[in-house]
């Protein structure tokens, strides 16, 4: 019996079919990925392509899962554009691997690079025949592409990235090369070669450190510059904490050309040997800062110099220095531009503290003349435009008594010519000097406590148009206070508890208060700001519009345009003004305190008191927003006024006078801008009041009515003498209620004098247009004195009239005066009846005359004649305001829709 055969193990063939099956599915798959990706980048190369205006091409992509995900970009070119040889950039390859299944596991949180590298990247800048370069015609194609923004962007909270880990981050084997096509057929060309920047752990915790490395116009690496950061935040933002720069003597002549016309470079070497700690010298940063070493620019020539003139630039330095504790040595400080000097030796010590040191401490400028430093590099001078010329000298020393020392710094512009535009302007010797001096800290917080001096008396501020500041007149600033550095949460905040200010015969002192928290959309800016003066003269302070055109040559000054409606936003304040005597719009105050509060663009008076006038004015609780424009900035007033001479108020606003009395009353009014125009259409609201002692000039009524009255009369009389003016009670309430720039009298006013008694109702422009309808009902005595007697009645004598025209030279009309005439014949006839018959005339008169009841029912007939005629305007008024309103809603709603 033969031994049986030991059977044969399947399941290793059958577990290798199984894997050689999984790796077949893998590829395949893996194949159809790479497939799909390179399909994917060259669609969307094709898009870049139409944007950059030259095509974009990728060689390849290719992938792998294992042992790490991995993705290999081959081969990209962005190539020329019409009219050009070379291609922009030209990329060997990208190579990204990264771990895999922490980053499925973690649903993408934990992203583990070990590996990002760019190897071979060549990048061609080209100078074309015409002087331009490929680079700057690619920045002009994408600059017309950018949409415009229309507000800006709000800031958004820094992501965390604390879960993203990269081990290496590399840009190996890079060039730039410089090409220039400009000189005909023979192209010339030189390099920055040999190009590496390497990052290594960058991850949350860690410092991170930047190297790179490069040959400029050499064969050999001469360039390489080192940036060290702080342990990196979850955002991870670096804040740089060490930085070297060493460069070999480099000759950057060649790289003229490219630099384009406007730089003119012609000639020069560069080279540098510079380390600096930066510490907390940077936003975020901690620690002292050390700067040491230099660099030094030779020989730089520029197309147009004066002369040939070569500049030298040169910067040494050894300085320390603590932002903590306010300490500052300069062992040596040298900064050199051509002629231009400044050099700077000695040490500070606690400057932080109530009780600095100052050790032989000086900084001086020498030769800081920009007109000077132009020509040696001329591209200066259009960047100055002539508005700066001159030396400016620049002294900050160290000194005081060993209890008291400080640095005192002095910026003497005296010799200098400036020329602002729309700012200032000021000759060479004309007076301007700036001191400041810093005494330490202050007691709490550890804030900077300064004083400084500014003199700007040969200042001319006219060129502004808007202070009437010559040259010679006085204008001196005074100030001391605290400055608080920002410090963690904690914002920067400048305290000024001494400001004094002297402009031509005006003074002013008080205190302010800035502070900035924050950044960017999300800034807030907190001040406070709180003024006396004695006596103050805003129209000889503020230039005329004939002062502004004598500055402008006649030339029309561009009207302030549409400004961000948001630009206030963060804005909060409260502002005090006490003013003693105040002359402003031809308009004297006395005694004013007004109390102003901001937040974003409302302005609100929480308080506000004034003598104007003879009377007073109170105006707490009025608003106003300062919108885009002057044009469309709403405002609410709310006022009380008392025993205001209403004669004074009206006499710069109109050509005669037109009232006289003294006003009590409330105002609230709303509208939008404050040019005349606009408050035609937009300004409502109601005044209430009342007038005591008043008088109407623009003419005696009763006398203007009298002249046709005689006239119609059947037999001679005799008009009323015009006394210029009619007299109104001794106290006469009303009301007015303002709509579309029209004041209409909520009801009508009437009042008695011992011959007339009126009465009128209607409205009023804010042009001064009268729009009244009225009676006037004159007395038994007048009616007497303008018959000479013929004519006694009983009862006063109505006449129906309206007044129009401006109010300092109305006219009557509408005026009827036939129907008063024959009662007024009437009563004359019955007198006479009455002297001839005795008392039998007298019951003849009666038939005769009917009593006034004929003039009586004419009046009242013109009266509600008109009173319907200012039912039907302001139902038309009324239409008219809705119209408008759907107009503006419908404009609204399209603008909605276009959005």
């Amino acid at each position: 019996m033969s031994e049986q055969q030991p059977k044969k193990k399947r399941w290793p063939y059958v577990l290798g079919g199984i894997v050689l099956f999984l790796v077949l599915v893998v590829s395949i798959a893996l194949w159809r990925l790479d497939a799909f990706l390179l399909e994917t980048a060259r669609t969307e190369a094709a898009k870049y392509s139409q944007q950059l205006g030259r095509p974009v091409m990728i060689g390849d992509i290719s992938t792998k899962l294992v042992p790490y995900l991995g993705v290999k970009v081959e081969n990209v070119v962005v190539g020329a554009a019409e009219g050009e040889q070379v291609p922009l950039t030209e990329l060997r390859r990208v190579d990204v691997s990264m771990a895999l299944w922490p980053a499925l596991t973690s649903r993408g949180k934990d992203i583990q690079v070990q590996n990002a590298e760019v190897n071979g990247l060549t990048v061609n800048v080209v100078r074309l025949p015409d002087g331009t370069t490929n680079v700057s015609r690619l920045q002009e194609k994408l600059a017309r592409q950018q949409p415009k923004e229309e507000e800006p962007p709000a800031e958004e909270t820094p992501t965390d990235l604390s879960g993203v880990r990269v081990d290496r981050a590399a840009l190996t084997d890079a060039t730039i090369r410089f090409i220039d096509q400009s000189g005909g057929a023979q192209a010339r060309e030189l390099a920055i070669s040999d190009l590496d920047i390497e990052v290594k752990d960058l991850r949350v915790g860690q410092p991170l450190e930047v190297a790179l490395n490069a040959a400029v116009l050499a064969q050999q690496q001469n360039l390489h510059v080192t940036v060290k950061t702080a342990p990196l935040p979850a955002s991870l933002t670096p804040v740089p904490e060490r930085v070297v720069l060493k460069a070999e003597p480099i000759d950057i002549s060649p790289l003229g050309p490219f630099l384009g016309p406007d730089v003119g470079l012609q000639a020069g070497k560069v080279q540098a040997d510079w380390t600096a700690e930066l510490g907390a010298a940077v936003p975020g940063g901690n620690g002292p800062t050390n700067i040491k070493g230099g660099l030094r620019a030779e020989g730089l020539s520029f197309a147009g110099t004066e002369g040939g003139k070569a500049l030298d630039v040169v910067l040494d330095t050894d300085v320390t220095g603590d932002m903590k504790t306010g300490d500052l040595t300069l062992r040596k400080l040298l900064m050199e531009l051509g002629p231009a000097r400044l050099t700077g030796k000695g040490q500070v010590k606690g400057l932080l503290t109530e009780t600095p040191a100052v050790q032989d401490f000086e900084l001086v400028g020498q030769n800081l003349d920009p007109a000077v430093l132009a020509e040696y590099y001329p591209p200066l001078r259009k960047q100055l435009a002539n508005q700066v010329a001159g030396p400016i000298g620049l002294v900050v020393r160290g000194g005081g008594t060993q209890q008291s020392q400080a640095l005192t710094a002095e910026m003497d512009l005296t010799p200098v010519r400036l020329n602002i535009p729309e700012q200032l302007s000021k000759e060479a010797g004309a007076p301007m000097q700036v001191t400041a001096r810093i005494t330490g800290a202050a007691a709490s917080g550890g804030a900077l406590r300064f004083d400084a001096k500014a003199d700007l008396t040969g200042v001319d501020m006219r060129p502004g148009l808007l202070l009437d500041k010559r040259p010679g007149q006085t204008f001196t600033v005074d100030t001391a206070g605290t400055y608080q550095p920002e410090s963690g949460k904690r914002p920067m905040k400048v305290d000024l508890g001494r400001l004094n200010v002297a402009l031509l015969d005006s003074t002013l002192t008080g205190t302010a208060s800035v502070a900035l928290a924050g950044q960017g959309a999300r800034q807030t800016t907190t001040f406070a700001l709180a003024l006396k003066s004695p006596r103050l003269n805003a129209d000889e302070l503020l230039m005329t519009d004939e002062e502004i055109a004598s500055v402008t040559g006649g030339a029309p000054v561009e009207e302030e345009g549409p400004q961000d409606p948001k630009r206030f936003n963060g804005m909060r304040g409260d502002m005090l003004f006490e003013i003693g005597a105040l002359r402003m719009n031809e308009m004297d105050l006395s005694n004013m305190v007004a109390e102003l509060k901001m937040v974003d663009d409302l302005i609100t008076v929480e308080r506000f008191t004034t003598g104007i006038y003879g009377g007073t004015v109170s105006a707490g609780g009025s608003t106003v927003r300062l919108g885009p424009e002057p044009a469309q900035r709403p405002f609410e007033l709310k006022a009380e006024v008392r025993g205001m001479d209403v004669a004074q108020a009206m006499s710069k606003r109109v050509p005669r006078k037109v009232l006289d009395g003294r006003f009590d009353g409330q105002l609230n009014l709303t509208g939008v801008g404050y040019e005349m125009e606009s408050l035609k259409q937009r300004l409502a609201g109601a005044i209430q009041g009342n007038l005591m002692g008043g008088a109407f000039s623009g003419m005696d009524i009763p006398a203007a009515v009298s002249a046709p009255l005689v006239k119609a009369l059947p037999f001679a009389g005799k008009m009323l003498t015009d006394e210029g003016m009619t007299q109104l009670a001794e106290q006469l309430p009303f009301g007015v209620t303002i709509k579309n720039g029209v004041a209409q009298l909520s009801k009508p006013i009437t009042w008695t004098r011992p011959e007339v008694a009126m009465s009128f109702d209607g409205g009023i422009g804010l042009d001064g247009t009268l729009d009244l309808a009225g009676t006037v009902n004159l007395g038994p005595p007048l009616i007497q004195k303008m018959t000479l007697g013929k004519a006694t009645p009983t009862d006063p004598v109505p006449l129906a009239l309206k007044l129009t025209g401006k109010a300092w030279s109305p006219q009557v009309t509408g005026l009827d005066v036939k129907p008063a005439a024959v009662a007024i014949a009437k009563m004359a006839a019955a007198s006479a009846a009455t002297e001839l018959l005795g008392e039998k005339g007298k019951e003849v008169g009666k038939v005769i005359t009917g009593g006034t009841d004929a003039a009586k029912e004419a009046a009242k007939a013109e009266a509600e004649k008109r009173q319907r005629e200012l039912e039907e305007k302001a139902r038309q008024e009324a239409e008219a305001a809705r119209k408008r309103a759907e107009e503006e809603a419908k404009k609204r709603l399209k603008g909605i829709f276009k959005k």
